[in-house]
């Protein structure tokens, strides 16, 4: 997850309810018909974003490219899929294609969703540690210590990844067989990289190294969790490191969440 601050309003609530939070977005505003209000909720939550969560702006920009590209999909075809609609009217004639106002309406209206749905996501990463996500859910959304755990060492697996996949890259490059064994090698410069090989079968031999060894390392964790008699303990006999609890402002925060997005819906239905 992103760089967590300190500084910003919204990190120093309860990680679980800013889940929560996020999580309601996209269900209150399951059935968006009108684009207007859905837009200005869109600008919105980049200025929240910005004010409450210091998500810089460039990270924003960023980060919309996505869901951009997936906007624009929905705008596509339901431009062209809501023809059968009796208030329909034809706008523009593709070839085959009729593109009416319902649709483009109604797919700017679930772009702009989709937008808001990845301003929402970007702030939620930037504020929450995954360590104090994890605790929270065990100890305010009430989640079983296994689950919890797991996701933490999985999570940890997955933070090993990329330097497991130079390492695995780097140690096969070193074993390939030279193609004229009597040809002198020269060192590479100290400033150039060693190049790699990029073929497929080189990328797939990888990529099954480091399959084989996330599985060696998930199976040595669970044993290591096992011996240790996870989840023996009592919800109320276990100690923490990080207590987590939600208080009133936690709540003001849904509150304020959802009661947005429900205006937001109501009018753009």
């Amino acid at each position: 997850m992103g760089g967590m601050t300190g500084e910003a309003l919204l990190a120093r609530r309860d990680p679980a309810v800013l889940l929560a939070a996020t999580l309601v977005v996209p269900l209150v505003l399951l059935r968006v018909r009108e684009p207007g209000p859905v837009v200005l909720l869109w600008v919105a939550a980049m200025v929240a974003a910005r004010a409450l969560a210091r998500v810089p702006w460039r990270r924003l920009a960023l980060g919309q490219l996505p869901f951009v590209a997936f906007g624009t999909s929905l705008v596509a075809v339901n431009a062209v899929t809501r023809g059968s609609d009796p208030l329909a009217q034809v706008v523009a004639v593709l070839g085959p294609l009729e593109i009416t106002d319902v649709g483009l309406r109604t797919g700017v209206a679930l772009a702009a969703r989709t937008l808001v749905v990845g301003v929402c996501a970007l702030a939620f990463l930037q504020v929450v540690d995954p360590g104090r996500l994890l605790g929270s859910l065990h100890q305010v959304a009430r989640v079983p210590i296994r689950f919890t755990v797991a996701l933490t060492a999985a999570h940890r697996v997955l933070e090993d990844l990329p330097a497991e996949w130079a390492t695995v890259r780097r140690a096969h490059a070193l074993r390939a067989p030279v193609a004229d064994p009597g040809r002198v090698v020269e060192a590479p410069v100290p400033a150039q990289a060693p190049r790699l090989p990029a073929s497929p079968t080189a990328l797939r031999r990888a990529a099954f190294a480091l399959l084989a060894t996330g599985i060696r390392r998930s199976e040595r964790m669970a044993v290591a969790l096992e011996t240790r008699a996870l989840g023996a303990l009592g919800r109320d006999e276990r100690t923490v490191w990080r207590p987590a609890r939600a208080d009133g402002r936690d709540a003001v925060v849904v509150v304020v969440v959802v009661a947005v997005c429900a205006a937001v819906a109501h009018a753009a239905r």
